[in-house]
């Protein structure tokens, strides 16, 4: 992907996520469902950002699939090490880190729809410069 969409995702990203942790805190009145936000997007966003540098880094390369997939494995085995011990610390809360989760994840896929329909549309306007040049 283009940077310019990386740096779009970062800055909604660091927007979104502390105006949902608020808007989480009033609705609950729980600091640890506000907290939960925070880390549901901060671990959601690390791992988009550990998935783009992995395809970048390895793709083309022989063994790209297993190297991709065995990336994704320590990454989920280093989150499910790290919310265990927050649940044992009792700071976890499922809602809350479902809220950030689910939040990254439509910035994320809004912002691709965006590429997307860009690339689209310079794709199709230099198809029709091209045919006017024939």
């Amino acid at each position: 992907m283009d940077k310019e969409v990386i740096r779009r995702i970062n800055r909604q990203t660091i927007i979104f996520v502390p105006i949902l942790a608020a808007a989480s805190y009033l609705m609950w009145q729980n600091e640890i469902v506000a907290f939960n936000v925070i880390l549901g997007g901060f671990i959601s966003w690390l791992s988009l950002r550990e998935l783009a540098w992995a395809v970048k880094k390895f793709f083309g390369k022989p063994m790209f699939q297993l190297t991709v997939i065995g990336l994704s494995y320590l990454k989920l085995g280093a989150i499910f090490l790290f919310l265990w011990f927050i649940a044992i610390k009792g700071l976890f809360n499922i809602k809350g880190l479902l809220i950030g989760f689910i939040a990254i994840l439509i910035v994320s896929a809004k912002e691709a729809y965006v590429y997307i329909k860009k690339q689209k549309g310079e794709d199709a306007s230099a198809e029709t410069s091209t045919e006017r040049k024939e």
